[in-house]
């Protein structure tokens, strides 16, 4: 650091003096996973120099928040981590799952680790549709509500519309890196193009233009993984790497795709608790790193110990396959960046070795005794007798 200020003219050195803030906020880079872990706040000096980000002076006090929460698909896994990142770092946290505690769905994970992995953490749980939120939780008081649910202004309005009923500062919206338009020249920023009729971004707008006094901050994901989660990602090329089939990749397999940790996008999310740098501002909530289709498939077999055998055929060359129901992932590019997120609000994946990612999937994969399940691959046949 000496050196460095020894770089810097004397009217710089000044102009920085002047100008420096220091950065309270609490750290969420150790896992909340069966660990004793602490929080604690982390001060940051920043210069006022032409690379340098300046951060307003902010201090993470403990928090009432809500979560509201999808009662399927892989975007579940994130409102279970959101969960236990925020409960972890003290906040006083109500994760409401959308539906009925009833529903099969609630049969799988991330739902029926709630009893031991959210209970004992202090975790409040309930089931509620979102029009339903003002009267079951009439008079209940938030400082931060997140929706991690859903897609329109529909189903997202009544939820903000009760946050402000509830006094909410601050309106987290996990949104979906899908609403923007393809790209050949990836990865995905903030400010490119999204399709016209995408609800995720209308409702990004009616949120900025609701006000709240800290402002809204939307997260944009892509693939995830990660314990707790239920929808087929890596289980498509564990299936068949157990089994020695080929995995039939559409196109030429080397498309981008962003496949991060849930645990990592729910620090993100955390990371712009009370942050003045995320105030109405939107986040690809991504990885570090893409992989390529052809490079899932191998980093899979790599995290198997096993080989993979990668065939590719063009979409749509197949009489009566779907790429889509063939292949769990899009046959185009699917990957964003999280550079910003990384500088604005400090924030870096704990998780960024995917291949060590998967080796703890595949460990549970074979643990649910899916490995040894009688399966038949009928779409990837049809299109193999083509070749």
């Amino acid at each position: 650091e000496e050196s460095f200020r020894q770089s810097l003219s004397l009217d710089t050195i000044m102009q920085s003096i002047q100008s420096t803030v220091v950065v309270e906020r609490f750290s969420f880079k150790r896992s909340c996973a069966g660990s004793s872990r602490k929080t604690f706040a982390q001060k940051r000096t920043v210069l006022n120099t032409p690379n340098a980000v300046n951060k307003v002076s902010f201090k993470v006090e403990n928090k009432s928040v809500l979560i509201v929460n999808t009662n399927g698909g892989g975007h579940a896994n994130i409102g279970f981590w959101l969960s236990k990142t925020l409960a972890s770092a003290k906040h006083d946290v109500t994760l409401c799952v959308v539906g009925e505690e009833t529903d099969k769905k609630m049969q799988k994970a991330p739902f029926t680790y709630f009893e031991k992995d959210l209970k004992p953490m202090g975790v409040k749980t309930m089931w509620s549709n979102p029009a339903d939120l003002k009267s079951n939780l009439s008079g209940a008081k938030f400082d931060i509500v997140c929706d991690n649910n859903g897609k329109d202004l529909d189903s997202v309005g009544p939820v903000a519309e009760f946050a402000k009923e509830a006094g909410a500062e601050q309106f987290f919206f996990v949104s979906s890196a899908g609403i923007y338009k393809p790209t050949p020249t990836p990865p995905h920023v903030e400010g490119d193009a999204v399709k016209e009729t995408a609800g995720h971004a209308i409702v990004e707008k009616h949120l900025v233009d609701m006000k709240f006094p800290k402002g809204m901050a939307s997260f944009r994901p892509q693939y995830l993984t990660g314990y707790g989660s239920n929808k087929d990602c890596e289980e498509y090329f564990f299936d068949r790497i157990q089994r020695g089939k080929p995995i039939v990749i559409p196109g030429s397999g080397d498309q981008f795709a962003s496949v991060s940790h849930a645990e990592d996008l729910a620090t993100m999310i955390a990371s712009a608790v009370d942050n003045a740098n995320a105030k109405d501002e939107i986040f690809n909530c991504v990885t570090q790193k893409g992989v390529t289709l052809r490079g899932m498939a191998e980093v899979c077999a790599k995290a198997m110990g096993k080989e993979a055998t990668i065939v590719t055929y063009k979409e749509g060359s197949v009489e009566g396959v779907e790429a889509k129901k063939q292949f769990p992932f899009r046959v185009v590019h699917f990957y964003a960046s999280s550079a910003k997120a990384m500088a604005k609000l400090g924030w870096e994946p704990k998780h960024p070795n995917l291949e060590a990612t998967l080796k703890d999937r595949y460990a549970e994969y074979c643990a649910s005794g899916r490995d040894k399940k009688e399966m038949t691959f009928e779409l990837d046949e049809k299109v193999l007798a083509t070749l």
